[in-house]
């Protein structure tokens, strides 16, 4: 059955408990969401190692290649320690 729930002022919301329990969502658990028309989407990623996938899978879309990657941190380093 569906719950309402309430976004905060900080755009966070709270899963109901059952739901978390159900899917043994904690504190330490991380979650995809997608957009999917008027839904949003939300899946527990089981392993760390799911989210580098996902975020893998994405550049590749992207075009974005390593080197990008590693120019843009070294990047952001540059202005944090010139600050």
């Amino acid at each position: 059955m569906p719950v309402v729930i309430k976004v905060t002022s900080k755009g966070q919301l709270t899963i109901p408990i059952k739901y978390r329990r159900n899917l043994g969502i904690d504190k330490e658990s991380y979650l995809i969401v997608d957009e999917i028309g008027d839904f949003l989407i939300l899946k527990k990623i089981q392993k760390l190692d799911q989210i580098t996938k996902m975020l893998s899978t994405i550049a590749k879309e992207k075009g974005i290649t390593k080197q990008d990657v590693l120019k843009t941190l070294r990047k952001i380093q540059e202005e944090k320690w010139n600050a």
